[in-house]
């Protein structure tokens, strides 16, 4: 039986590679972006990049988890499975909303500390598992 805090860990190092794969996407973007911004004088584009932000990182964790993993979580032999038998897309979308933005993550690590699930695990009716469980 693997401990909890085993898993809990692997899940901390799963985030931090995911979070760099996140911000990687985002710089290459503005690298590409940068030019066409400054050529055409759109620097109002700016204003909505925290947009942009969200929607890379929830189409990352959702698109990714939904078809096996992401980067970090095949790292460390993590897989989201649903309890009730097959993942669905609207339970990886759920869970996943909290990273849109850091307050509602750390709210949602906090409730869920020391339980097997985080809230909106519990909400999506998923949790994350050894792969090889």
């Amino acid at each position: 039986m693997i401990k909890m805090e085993e898993i809990t860990k692997r899940r901390l190092f799963a985030f931090i590679i995911d979070f760099l794969v996140v911000n990687l996407i985002i710089w290459a973007l503005t690298l590409l972006a940068y030019p066409v911004i400054v050529f055409t004088g759109s620097f109002f584009l700016y204003n909505y990049w925290l947009v942009l932000l969200a929607i890379v990182t929830i189409s990352y964790f959702s698109y990714f988890e939904y078809h096996g993993g992401t980067i970090g979580k095949l790292n460390q032999k993590l897989e989201v499975v649903s309890i009730e038998g097959d993942l669905k897309y609207r339970q990886v979308i759920i869970r996943n909303l909290p990273k849109i933005c850091w307050f509602p993550l750390i709210f949602d690590v906090i409730l869920g500390y020391n339980k097997e699930l985080r809230l909106f695990d519990k909400i999506a009716g998923t949790r994350v598992i050894m792969g090889d469980q």
